[in-house]
C-alpha cells in the first residue's frame, strides 16, 4: 500500500527497514516524500493465493478426451496447444479429483511480483496450510517467473508429481517442455473434437447410433461444428456477434503477444498481411515465389529470414500446421511444397474470405482430427500425395508399420466422381495398399476398382469412430 506525504518545512523520517523507498529522503526543506509502509510477506500471498484456487475452482468443467498417463518418473506433465483450447480447465478438472492437489496460476494478481528465489515457499506454504507432506501441484503460467525451471527440476527430484500448462510472448507452451531439458512429458491440447462438442450439447453417442433418429440431429450440430470449429468459448457463445469478437481476439493475440513482441518484428505489416495470406490459403499448397509476388503488388517490404520466421511462428503457437508430400526419401519430404491448414475452422467462417469453399473447410476439418489422432505436438505421421500423372490424394498417413490414403471431397459427384477415385488409386497402387477412404460430408459406399477397394464415408462418422 503506497502512503504519500508533502511536508513542507519539516524533515519526515521513516527509519524502518521494512518500507521501501520510492524516490529520497529529503535533504533539504519543501519536500515531496513517498514511502511504502511495510507490505505483507510473500509467503502470505502464496497461501490466500491456494487457498483461492482451492476453494474456488471453476463449477461446470467439461471433461475432455485427452488422458493423461500415470508414470513411474519423475517427470513434468506439461499441456501444449493453441491459446484459448482448454489446458488450464483441462488442469483444473484433474485437480478437482485429488485433496492434495496445489494450483498456482501465476497471472494471478496476488503473485504476480513473484520471484524465483520465492518459489520453494509454495511447498512451505502448502505444508502448513493442509499439514501434509506430499502434494500434487498444477503450475498455470509459471513462464511468467525468470528461473523458474530449477524450481521444478528441483521438485521432480523430490518425486512430487507436476503438470504445467501456459502459453504467452515470453515461452510457447511447446517451449516449455523443451526448457525441462528431457524432465518433461508432452500432451497435446487443441479445442474440442466433435466428440467433445457433442457430448457438451448433451448428445450421448449410442451403438448404432447412425440408424436411430438422433442421427438428424447430429448432422445438423456437425454442420456447425464444421463452421464455428471447437474453441470452447465459440461452442458456448450463442451470438454471433460475439463469436466474431472473440476469434478476433485470438487472431490480434497470435499477432501482437505471439509474433510481433515475442520475436521483436518491426514489420508488423508483413505479419498481418502472412497471418491473412494465410487465412485465405487453408488446404492449398504454399508457394513463396507466388507470396512474393503478391508482397510486391501490395507494395509491402519483406525478407525471405522474415517470412520463414514467421511461418515457424504460426505453426508454433498453433495457429497454422503444414503438411509435406510423402516421399521414402526424409531429405524429399523436407524439400517439398506444404500444404497449409488452419487449427480450427472458426478462423476460416470469421475471417477468411474462402469461408463458402466446403470442400477446402471440410479437408481442414480432416486434418485437425488426423492432428489429434496422432498425439504428437508436431506434425510428424502426416502428408500427401502427388502421382507422376499429377493426381493428388489429400492424406497419406504413416502409421508405425504401414501407410493409410484418405481422400477427400464435400460431395462425390459426376463431374469429380473419376478425379477423386483415380487420386487415391494412384496413392494405392504406389505404396501397395489394397484399400482407402474417401470422405464425404453425407455419402456412404464401397467402390471396386481392379483389386482396390474404396469405402467412402461421410466425415461426421468418420469423426465418432473409435
Amino acid at each position: 500500500m503506497y502512503f504519500i506525504i508533502s511536508f513542507i518545512g519539516q524533515y519526515l523520517y521513516f527509519p524502518t527497514e521494512k518500507c521501501k523507498k520510492i524516490g529520497y529522503f529529503p535533504t533539504e526543506k519543501r519536500k515531496l516524500y513517498k514511502v511504502i509502509f511495510p507490505i505483507k510477506s510473500m509467503k502470505e500471498e502464496i497461501k490466500k493465493t491456494i487457498i483461492k484456487y482451492k476453494e474456488n475452482l471453476p463449477k461446470t468443467i467439461y471433461e475432455r478426451e485427452l488422458k493423461v498417463q500415470e508414470m513411474k518418473f519423475d517427470k513434468a506433465i506439461v499441456i501444449v496447444g493453441p491459446r484459448r483450447a482448454g489446458k488450464s480447465y483441462f488442469v483444473y478438472s484433474l485437480a478437482k479429483k485429488e485433496d492434495s492437489s496445489i494450483i498456482i496460476n501465476f497471472e494471478d494478481a496476488l503473485i504476480s511480483r513473484i520471484k524465483k528465489d520465492s518459489l520453494n515457499e509454495i511447498v512451505e506454504c502448502s505444508k502448513e496450510l493442509f499439514g501434509i507432506k506430499k502434494f500434487i501441484f498444477y503450475f498455470d503460467e509459471i513462464q511468467n517467473v525468470i528461473g523458474w525451471e530449477n524450481f521444478i527440476i528441483s521438485l521432480l527430484n523430490e518425486h512430487y508429481k507436476i503438470y504445467i500448462t501456459g502459453s504467452n510472448s515470453r515461452l510457447l507452451s511447446k517451449e516449455i517442455a523443451t526448457s525441462l531439458r528431457g524432465k518433461a512429458i508432452s500432451y497435446l491440447m487443441l479445442p474440442f473434437s466433435f466428440k467433445e462438442y457433442l457430448k457438451l450439447k448433451n448428445i450421448e453417442i449410442e451403438k448404432n447410433f447412425e440408424y436411430g433418429n438422433k442421427v438428424f440431429e447430429i448432422k445438423k450440430h456437425f454442420d456447425i461444428f464444421m463452421k464455428e470449429g471447437g474453441f470452447p468459448e465459440i461452442v458456448l457463445s450463442d451470438s454471433m456477434e460475439l463469436k466474431n469478437r472473440i476469434i478476433n481476439n485470438y487472431r490480434d493475440s497470435v499477432l501482437y503477444k505471439d509474433l510481433v513482441d515475442r520475436l521483436n518484428f518491426k514489420n508488423i505489416d508483413l505479419v498481418e498481411v502472412t497471418i491473412n495470406y494465410f487465412m485465405n490459403l487453408f488446404s492449398n499448397v504454399f508457394s513463396i515465389s507466388k507470396f512474393e509476388n503478391y508482397l510486391k503488388s501490395i507494395n509491402i517490404g519483406y525478407s525471405l529470414e522474415d517470412i520463414y520466421r514467421i511461418i515457424r511462428a504460426l505453426e508454433d503457437v498453433f495457429l497454422t500446421g503444414y503438411v509435406k508430400q510423402y516421399f521414402k526419401s526424409h531429405k524429399k519430404r523436407e524439400i517439398s511444397k506444404s500444404k497449409v491448414y488452419l487449427f480450427d475452422t472458426s478462423y476460416i467462417t470469421f475471417l477468411s474470405k474462402e469461408s463458402e469453399d466446403h470442400g477446402r473447410i471440410l479437408e481442414n476439418l480432416v486434418f485437425i482430427e488426423l492432428f489429434r489422432r496422432q498425439k504428437e505436438i508436431e506434425n510428424k505421421n502426416i502428408f500427401y500425395h502427388i502421382s507422376d500423372s499429377n493426381r493428388e490424394c489429400d492424406f497419406i498417413i504413416k502409421n508405425r508399420e504401414s501407410l493409410e490414403a484418405i481422400q477427400v471431397c464435400y460431395d462425390l459427384n459426376e463431374k469429380n466422381r473419376d478425379r477423386e477415385i483415380n487420386g487415391l488409386i494412384d496413392a494405392l497402387e504406389k505404396f501397395e495398399l489394397k484399400s482407402g477412404i474417401i470422405l464425404t460430408l453425407d455419402q456412404q459406399e464401397k467402390i471396386k476398382v481392379k483389386d482396390k477397394t474404396i469405402n467412402v464415408l461421410p466425415v461426421w462418422k468418420w469423426l465418432l469412430a473409435n
